[in-house]
């Protein structure tokens, strides 16, 4: 029963059956009243048509020779052939009129009047008795019960005839539509099965049946998504493999020079310069890897309620001593601010607005970190600022593209990762991501505005 076909097929059969039958019964319920009834009527009828039609000297009658049908007639062999009857002389019971094949003895035996089902040469009969109105001849109708029996199973065996053959050609109409109406879905499964496996082109969907049509629409949209996602993944890991290409070069440069070197002094600062090469290749790394992490979480639904104030602290707390080295001030002002999200992603985004804002800062500058709460908008605000040289107005948008380097002014160069994680965390959570200006209307700050913990985010 796994076939639509089938299943279709065996319903519609049931169910007509079913139907039919109910109505066969009670059509069979219908006709042996409505037989009855006729075949009463008839005896009655015929009867009082054989008494009308007697003369009113049946006594002198009765002794006449009868007529004969022509030597050469067939009978008909029709029901009426079956209907017999008698015409008493009720004083000394003389029959005096009979029909061919009829009973010698008398039908109904008590010369009553009516109806009555009687034995007549051991076999059930229904019998008519009427009397006229001197009371001197009385006519008998009669027939056999199994005439009646014999009319009804003819009727009965026309009725299923005509219902299995009805049965048969919805049968084959009905397998026939399906077979047809469903050759789209089978062209879809055979397109399914020859393609390659990382051909995502959509399945054709001509001819496809209201029914199926949804269901191949949602798939086609789902192999767009997921050709999407491969095309982003593909173009990523080429940009990627780019990336870690250059720095990687550079630390094999600057290990063979500390190699080489003449003296100590040449040496320390190969090193130095490889040191500061392994910190960016190790950042550039992890921003790769949290990138593939967002990336493969999208859609995910595991959120719970977060304090972004207490990221927020932790988080600051890791980059103490890369502030140290270029002498710059962490300034924290922070409220409990309770959003819905993921904990990993919401310290990533965290993670990477500090560390651009101490890469890009100033030697000995500020980076101050707001987050605080709006109960009347029922939002929470993050805030990251720093008073380095900023970003040139016409570039702020473009410091969230994966990859982007704007020209800023400390001669830092970043991976164009960060910014990019931090737009597609915050896009993922619903939060609205602004830029302006940083600490005293100078450098660069970025603002984040969530939904509350009741939000919808």
């Amino acid at each position: 029963m796994s076939s639509l076909r089938v299943r279709l097929l065996v319903t519609l059969s049931l169910t007509i059956f079913i139907g039919w039958s109910l109505w066969f019964f009670v059509q069979c319920m219908q006709m042996t009243r409505q037989q009855s009834g006729y075949w009463d009527r008839s005896l009655r009828s015929i009867g009082e048509q054989i008494l009308l039609s007697l003369p009113s000297d049946l006594d002198a009658a009765a002794a006449q020779s009868r007529l004969q049908l022509p030597p050469n007639t067939t009978a008909l062999g029709g029901k009426f052939d079956h209907l017999h009857f008698q015409v008493w002389i009720l004083d000394g019971r003389e029959r005096v009129v009979t029909s061919r094949q009829a009973p010698v003895t008398p039908m109904r035996a008590d010369f009553r009047d009516g109806y009555l089902d009687t034995q007549v040469a051991g076999e059930t009969w229904r019998v008519f008795a009427v009397t006229d109105a001197s009371g001197r001849v009385q006519v008998q109708v009669g027939y056999a019960a199994s005439l009646k029996r014999f009319e009804l199973m003819r009727w009965m065996g026309a009725s299923l005839f005509t219902a299995l053959v009805v049965l048969a050609g919805l049968a084959v109409a009905t397998w026939a539509v399906v077979r047809k109406s469903l050759k789209p879905v089978v062209r879809v499964q055979q397109a399914m099965g020859a393609r390659q496996a990382l051909d995502l082109t959509p399945l054709p969907d001509a001819g496809l049946p209201d029914e199926v049509r949804p269901l191949v629409d949602s798939f086609n949209g789902l192999l767009s998504r997921l050709d999407h996602a491969l095309q982003s993944e593909r173009q990523f890991l080429s940009e990627a493999a780019h990336e870690l290409r250059t720095p990687l070069a550079a630390l094999l440069t600057q290990a063979q020079v500390a190699m080489h070197a003449a003296d100590l002094g040449e040496t320390r600062q190969a090193l130095g310069t490889l040191m500061h090469g392994i910190e960016r290749t190790s950042r550039l790394a992890q921003q790769l890897l949290d990138s593939a992490r967002v990336d493969s979480a999208r859609g995910c639904t595991d959120r719970s309620a977060v304090d972004l104030a207490e990221v927020v602290m932790m988080v600051a707390r890791e980059f103490e001593l890369v502030a140290a080295r270029k002498h710059q001030t962490i300034v924290l002002e922070t409220d409990s601010s309770r959003v819905e999200g993921n904990l990993d992603d919401l310290g990533i985004l965290v993670r990477n607005l500090l560390d651009n804002a101490l890469r890009y800062g100033r030697e000995g500058g500020r980076v101050e970190i707001a987050c605080r709460t709006d109960a009347i908008a029922d939002t929470v605000v993050l805030t990251v600022r720093d008073d380095g040289p900023g970003v040139a107005e016409e570039e702020r948008e473009r410091v969230f593209e994966r990859f982007f380097r704007g020209s800023n002014g400390n001669g830092e160069r970043g991976s164009g990762i960060g910014l990019s994680l931090v737009a597609r965390i915050a896009r993922v959570h619903g939060a609205t991501l602004t830029t302006g200006l940083g600490v005293a209307g100078r450098g660069f700050g970025v603002t984040l505005v969530f939904s509350g913990s009741g939000g919808q985010v």
